[in-house]
């Protein structure tokens, strides 16, 4: 059994920042771990009609067999160093996702749209969420994440407006909550990715890249709402705490 720090009372946001390796158990399960991760494990394993006593024993045994090096440790990571991860492994995927979509999906709904029409409200689903997501990711590379880069580094001076980080670090969370929404939308348009029997090999490479993108978007808000986030916090309360002391 596992050392692991995790209970039924864990949040289910620290669930996955102590235990990354329990992400792909959390995904099978369809539990919350990003956009409500201040849920408790026991709640949203009710919430699911799951019983958490199963579940946390399966968490606190989904290190076993993982290596370390498979998978990189977030909480480790500096902000700096977490921005520039999350730009480069997410923000890259999703802007790669939606491209390969927006070139898929007219091809789908040109040969199955007849014996399937919710695949037109699909693609008004996907072409929203892009349109909301490119812009979001476009407010952090240039507001957000330079600003916790500079309070991550206490000789620079901050040049920045003249509120709190936590006013942005509100607005990208509400941002979540709507990805979170429009995520459940798009999986209860396709039946959970179902590929029909009629479907071809498009249908297939759409349903699974629209599944790849969900996956990589809850892992994605994890680590900005459960550890970038709170992090930038704490950081810009310290050097308003340390400037005090020096008046």
């Amino acid at each position: 059994m596992s050392n692991l720090p995790i209970t039924l009372s864990t949040p289910m946001g620290e669930v996955v920042t102590v235990c990354p390796q329990a992400i792909p158990l959390l995904e099978e399960y369809r539990l919350d771990y990003c956009c409500h991760g201040e849920v408790s494990l026991a709640d949203a394993c009710l919430q699911r009609g799951l019983d958490p006593e199963s579940v946390l024993e399966s968490i606190l045994n989904a290190e076993r067999g993982v290596h370390e090096a498979d998978m990189p440790d977030p909480a480790g990571m500096t902000m700096t160093e977490l921005a520039d991860h999350i730009e480069s492994a997410h923000h890259a995927f999703t802007r790669e996702s939606f491209a390969r979509l927006q070139t898929q999906l007219p091809k789908l709904i040109q040969a199955h749209a007849q014996a399937h029409p919710e695949l037109t409200e699909l693609r008004e689903c996907v072409d929203a969420l892009c349109d909301d997501m490119e812009d979001h990711m476009v407010r952090e590379e240039r507001v957000l994440f330079p600003w916790l880069r500079r309070l991550e580094r206490p000789s620079e001076i901050q040049g920045g407006p003249p509120w709190s980080v936590k006013r942005p670090i509100d607005c990208m969370i509400h941002d979540h909550d709507s990805v979170g929404e429009m995520l459940q939308r798009m999986r209860a348009i396709t039946g959970d990715y179902a590929v029909p029997e009629d479907g071809c090999g498009t249908y297939r490479s759409c349903m699974s890249l629209l599944e790849s993108l969900e996956r990589d978007t809850h892992i994605h808000i994890h680590k900005e709402n459960n550890i970038l986030f709170p992090r930038g916090v704490e950081a810009e309360q310290a050097r308003a705490g340390a400037h005090a002391a020096r008046a």
